[in-house]
């Protein structure tokens, strides 16, 4: 059985609805809105899709992304692998998402041959993208690569682990980084990236003959540069996971009493409950610092917006990342970023990139910098780059370009 949610954008179905169509045969090509021509059912291929306690940015844009396909006349569906609390079929957003269990590689093939779709489009490869190619190999496969992992990032992440997640490395490398992926991407349709920076990595991973192409993320831009806070607020946006080192933002609060500081976020996985629940104790009397957990930008989005809006700063304490979807957020609403690491310069143009883990030193040295100018020329930049509409715009540009 099915089961309905709604979503911002959301199309209602009943429940069997969702699943009869996605099993019975159908025409290659779903009607558009009204006056549009037919357009093609695209179906994402992810790790993750954002609800059932996943909340990171792969599962964030996958979501973004269909849901935004739904808006605009699209026929989308979603395969990932199932988590706690997940049923086999869902449809939030009129989209309809079909789960299988992550040990279960039969029935990740038969959902993917029950699929009508004209075009698979992974969210970052996985064996599910070369299973789709051997299963459908006429149809159209794309490939947007994230974040892509080399060795050394592997021993990072491997590094910041929790004892759980450092045995499931190796399976996760192979299901993620593996021979059959990596022959997945060479025979893909087309590779993207989300980020000029990760052109070369792509290309150099994968043996790529040549450059992926850049596809942006899908990103809310305010009409306007909202008006900030009169007290400064500094805000943290991210996973409470080791990798994401959030003890870092939480002991800047005490050295800057006269701020405001935000930490947005919880731990992803039950083994790192105890890690969340200990930084809550340890921090809970800083009179400065709020930390509200998880926000739910699909459910709640006006209190993400409202946070944005009066942020002055934006940190970032991860010790490795892509391009970061909360970078690109927080650049929409005007805030200047501080990270170690520098994506696409994002940290070097519209803030500062921190060393040696002086987080404080790049605070005091933005603020006297007018950190508001370099707020504006990110807004500009995310604007001109991944504003929602024109970001979708080259999705769908792109799957023109195959749905034949």
């Amino acid at each position: 059985s099915g089961v309905v949610r709604e979503g911002r954008g959301s199309v209602s179905r009943k429940p069997s609805e969702g699943t009869s169509r996605f099993e019975k045969s159908r025409p290659r090509f779903e009607q558009g809105a009204a006056g549009m021509s037919k357009l093609p059912h695209v179906c994402i291929l992810t790790s993750q899709y954002f609800d059932w306690g996943i909340y990171g940015g792969f599962g964030s844009m996958s979501r973004k992304l269909a849901e935004s396909l739904v808006c605009a006349g699209h026929r989308v569906s979603v395969i990932v692998p199932g988590r706690q609390g997940q049923q086999p079929t869902e449809t939030i957003g009129g989209v309809e998402i079909r789960s299988f269990s992550p040990r279960n590689v039969m029935d990740a093939c038969r959902l993917i041959r029950a699929s009508s779709a004209d075009i698979f489009h992974s969210q970052d490869p996985t064996v599910l993208t070369y299973l789709a190619q051997r299963i459908h190999p006429r149809r159209a496969h794309l490939v947007t690569s994230r974040d892509p992992r080399e060795l050394s990032d592997w021993w990072v992440e491997f590094l910041y682990a929790t004892p759980m997640r450092r045995l499931l490395t190796p399976l996760n490398y192979f299901t993620e980084s593996g021979f059959l992926v990596r022959q997945a991407v060479r025979r893909a349709d087309a590779v993207y990236c989300p980020a000029h920076f990760l052109k070369e990595k792509v290309k150099r991973l994968y043996g790529l003959k040549q450059l992926p192409t850049l596809l942006p993320n899908l990103i809310d831009v305010p009409s306007a540069l909202p008006q900030k806070s009169a007290r400064p607020t500094i805000t943290f946006v991210a996973r409470w996971d080791k990798r994401k080192r959030p003890w870092l933002f939480l002991e800047l609060a005490a050295q800057f009493p006269d701020y405001r500081f935000v930490a947005v976020g919880k731990g992803s996985a039950s083994a790192e409950t105890g890690f969340d629940a200990e930084l809550r104790q340890r921090f809970r009397d800083v009179s400065n610092l709020e930390m509200p957990g998880l926000i739910n930008r699909f459910r709640e989005p006006e209190r993400m917006h409202q946070l944005l809006s009066d942020t002055w700063i934006f940190v970032s304490t991860a010790v490795r990342e892509g391009l970061p979807l909360t970078f690109l957020e927080a650049a929409a609403y005007g805030c200047p970023i501080i990270s170690r690491v520098d994506p696409d310069q994002f940290a070097t143009r519209f803030g500062k990139q921190v060393h040696d883990d002086d987080y404080a030193a790049a605070i005091r040295s933005l603020l006297a910098e007018a950190p508001l100018e370099k707020g504006r020329a990110a807004y500009h930049y995310v604007r001109e780059t991944y504003e929602t509409s024109r970001a979708l715009t080259a999705h769908q540009d792109q799957y023109r370009r195959f749905a034949a």
